[in-house]
């Protein structure tokens, strides 16, 4: 036997014990997770405290700031390293409700479901008017011929009356196996990104849709606003308004009511009837910078090389402010440290450094996530610097408390494998989902844009688009503790994997 032979037999060899070590090694990796994140988590303890006890997070408020000071000690206790704020807006404005009451007094006594908008001013006292229904603002030019001189102590109720919600079907949703495999089986994406920059724009002018409404019914004496959603049993969704920077306007009493009372209302006008509603509202408005602060931690890497590459991950950390944050984003930020926690205490020591950020100000436009890229990887406009390309992976979790099913890969074809890899261990927690299809509006968004490889899990909606999505039933009762329990396993597997690697996940574009 020649040279090249034998040497050609030792490599082999030599390769086929390095592959069963690592094999080896991940399978007991594998088990420890698994045992340290369901018989010993601390999940939905963690949860329970977020939500009940620090409950709403609206960007700005010290609610939120509260909340960020518990988990950023939570986090240090888990064993992560350079545990840090990092301020994400300098004009962000915190606002704070103390006492509200929405009640009809007449033609007979009703009291009715009620939430203020954010950002609404305080009545002055308790006050009371007659109802005036009017169904749109699009067209000004009318509404300010119709109306002026005719609002003066009225309370405004705002829109057509709802579309009665079908009570059929389930409300609680998870995919099957077919829906998902029709994920997978797309061949190119449906949503389509809108740049960055673009969607920014675009939002500072959707954002403040009511507007000119707002300030031409204030001016005309009108008392407060009431407006509604078609939602099912009850259900409010008082999310917004947008006018959290200084400076903005302070929008005169504004409600979202429930969807039957707001009806009940209109049929009344519609009769010939007029209600009278009696309401009060006592809100604070404030200017505190250090509320507005994004949560940042890691474990550091110990590979001499890989050490200086990042496995990034995130969540949103603020809410709206009517239920506890428990499903958006409550659950899916405990699930990050809680991850990270099992890594730490199963001793295992990353090759990359993982970083976390919990981001505040998601709600209303990135804002947490956008100033952290901005200082680290560059403006928005110009070229992602070289910090960016240190970056391996952004992992986002942010639709809901469902298990994890798979993953968006937006639109990146190479990063396939990777995650096939991942999930092929993992068959019996997730079905490892693959699609190609981008999915929109979260945080993921953000770290794309830098042609960093970002991806949201595919989760469960369970309740979460029909029920919790910012409304006031946005509570740990919809939190199921096994889902949540399996998420933290899954991503303390991937992130796992993901540090082992040779190398990193693939860019979708070359830049």
């Amino acid at each position: 036997m020649n040279t090249k032979n034998i040497l050609s037999i030792v490599l082999f060899i030599g390769l086929t014990f390095t592959t069963n070590s690592q094999s080896t090694k991940d399978k007991e990796i594998l088990a420890k997770i698994r045992t340290e994140g369901f018989s010993n988590s601390q999940a939905m303890n963690m949860l329970e405290e977020l939500s009940d006890v620090y409950g709403q997070r609206l960007t700005g408020s010290r609610e939120y700031l509260a909340a960020a000071n518990w988990i950023s000690n939570k986090m240090k206790a888990s064993g992560l390293q350079n545990v840090q704020f990092e301020n994400y807006c300098n004009n962000c404005r915190g606002w704070s409700m103390k006492s509200f009451n929405v009640e009809m007094t007449s033609p007979n006594f009703m009291h009715i479901n009620a939430y203020p908008l954010s950002m609404a001013k305080s009545t002055n006292g308790i006050v009371e008017g007659e109802v005036v229904h009017i169904k749109s603002f699009r067209n000004m030019i009318a509404l300010r011929k119709q109306y002026s001189g005719k609002l003066k102590g009225k309370i405004i109720l705002i829109g057509s009356e709802p579309i009665r919600k079908k009570l059929t079907g389930d409300v609680l949703k998870r995919y099957t196996k077919e829906e998902l495999k029709t994920m997978e089986d797309k061949l190119a994406p449906k949503n389509k990104q809108t740049p960055l920059p673009d969607l920014f724009k675009g939002w500072e002018t959707s954002d403040v849709y009511d507007q000119e409404f707002l300030k031409f019914v204030e001016s005309q004496g009108a008392l407060a606003v009431l407006k509604s959603r078609s939602m099912l049993l009850g259900i409010l969704h008082p999310d917004g308004t947008y006018y959290y920077q200084n400076g903005s306007l302070k929008p005169l009493p504004y409600f979202t009511i429930m969807a039957e009372h707001f009806g009940r209302l209109t049929r009344m006008i519609k009769k010939g009837v007029t209600p009278k509603i009696r309401l009060n509202l006592e809100t604070e408005f404030y200017n505190e910078q250090k509320n507005n602060v994004n949560i940042i931690g890691e474990l550091s890497g110990t590979d001499p090389k890989l050490k200086y590459e990042t496995i990034l991950i995130g969540a949103h950390f603020d809410s709206w402010h009517s239920g506890t944050g428990a499903t958006d984003n409550g659950a899916n930020s405990v699930v990050l440290v809680e991850a990270l926690r099992i890594l730490k205490q199963i001793g295992y020591k990353p090759k990359r450094t993982v970083k976390m950020g919990l981001w505040g100000g998601e709600e209303q436009a990135f804002l947490g996530s956008a100033a952290y890229a901005k200082k680290h990887f560059g403006k928005l406009n110009e070229k992602p610097n070289r910090a960016s390309k240190k970056i391996s992976v952004y992992l986002n979790l942010d639709n809901g408390a469902g298990a994890i099913r798979g993953l968006y890969l937006q639109k990146n074809e190479f990063a396939r494998p990777v995650f096939n890899k991942i999930f092929s261990s993992i068959s019996n927690l997730s079905e490892g989902a693959l699609t190609i299809e981008n999915t929109l509006s979260t945080d993921h968004e953000t770290f794309d844009h830098y042609n960093i490889p970002s991806f949201q899990f595919i989760q469960d909606d369970l309740t979460y688009g029909n029920v919790t999505h910012h409304t006031q039933l946005d509570v740990v009762e919809y939190v199921p503790e096994e889902d949540i329990m399996k998420n933290a396993v899954i991503l303390a597997w991937t992130i796992y994997t993901l540090s082992e690697n040779d190398k990193m996940v693939p860019r979708k574009v070359k830049k």
